[in-house]
């Protein structure tokens, strides 16, 4: 038994995603002005002149870079959130890092604008309100509550991919290195098929789990090499 819907992850419908917008409107221009204060850039910008023209175009890439890492953390927020109903499991504590290199949290104006939008978009989505109906009504208030602390988890989400990948962007400075890839990724399916029967090992893992699952094998392989 899961929190899902029994028939709902046969067909390919795409998960809505519109908040998307603010993250490459508003927050985008937050990015931004954040990053011009970062004196870093403008020192390593040396290590690139080769690739861009100026400082300027090094600047909006670098933006650019951070606007990807924000919606594939929401995509990973949102993956936590839908392997908890699969796995029957209260929803994902919020995952706050020790520390933040450049947003500590969404300005108040940006958090609203999307929290809301997130919960506009999946007010009259039937996963969740089947979800809230079988698992989560005994949890919470009411539908609206599930929803925002749903929101809340997609906002922090979206603040600790822009610190994933400004994280990786320091780690290219540091070394030397190109700098990392940023590709958004596919729009999210609604596809969770699980056989009548499985086991809970058998639902989708999210991104962030597929990670560690592959970084824990390639270690395993490593140590077994030397």
């Amino acid at each position: 038994m899961h929190f899902m819907p029994e028939d709902e992850g046969y067909e390919e419908r795409l998960w809505p995603d519109g908040y998307k917008a603010v993250i490459k409107n508003q927050l985008r221009e937050v990015i931004a002005s954040e990053l011009c204060s970062e004196d870093t850039l403008q020192n390593v910008y040396e290590q690139y002149a080769g690739q861009f023209p100026d400082l300027d175009r090094f600047m909006e890439r670098i933006t650019e870079m951070l606007v990807v890492g924000a919606e594939k953390g929401g995509d990973e927020a949102f993956d936590d959130i839908i392997n908890a109903f699969l796995y029957e499991d209260p929803l994902p504590e919020p995952r706050v890092y020790a520390r933040y290199l450049l947003l500590p949290k969404l300005p108040e104006a940006v958090s609203r604008q999307l929290m809301q939008q997130v919960i506009n978009e999946y007010r009259q989505d039937e996963v969740f309100i089947h979800a809230f109906k079988v698992g989560y009504w005994n949890l919470y208030e009411n539908f609206d509550q599930f929803l925002n602390e749903s929101a809340r988890l997609v906002a922090l989400g979206v603040v600790n991919g822009i610190d994933d990948m400004i994280t990786a962007i320091y780690r290219a400075f540091t070394t030397g290195g190109p700098l990392p890839p940023a590709r958004r990724n596919p729009k999210r399916v609604k596809n969770w098929f699980m056989p009548k029967g499985s086991k809970k090992r058998d639902a989708p893992l999210s991104r962030r789990v597929k990670k560690k699952r592959l970084m824990e094998d390639a270690n395993a392989e490593n140590s077994g090499l030397r």
